[in-house]
């Protein structure tokens, strides 16, 4: 008999809690879904993040980039994230500016 890898045991974990939550599955899956807003979003965030499933949350806000919450809170990220790293903390802003000019190519 073989050994039950830790992937499979995530696997088994996650299905088990989409079982559980087949609703939130929906919500998490499904675009433009009138059900979804701000504090919907931060509930499922966070119970995400109480069972571990940090790609779900990846998953979770491509799938609803387009809404307008998502929009603006990536936005408001990527200057914080721009504003620490043009401070000197990661990168400089010559490197942030040739990073930008190369993803445009």
């Amino acid at each position: 008999m073989e050994k039950i890898t830790k992937r499979e045991k995530q696997t088994v974990h996650f299905l088990k809690w989409i079982n559980l939550h087949s609703g939130w599955w929906y919500l998490i899956c499904t675009p433009n879904t009138k059900h979804m807003n701000m504090e919907t979003m931060k509930s499922l965030i966070e119970q995400l993040e109480k069972e571990q499933f940090y790609e779900i949350i990846f998953v979770l806000l491509m799938v609803h980039r387009h809404e307008n919450f998502v929009e603006n809170m990536f936005n408001y990220l990527l200057l914080d994230i721009l504003t620490e790293n043009w401070k000197g903390n990661s990168i400089n802003g010559k490197q942030i500016i040739k990073d930008v000019l190369h993803l445009l190519t």
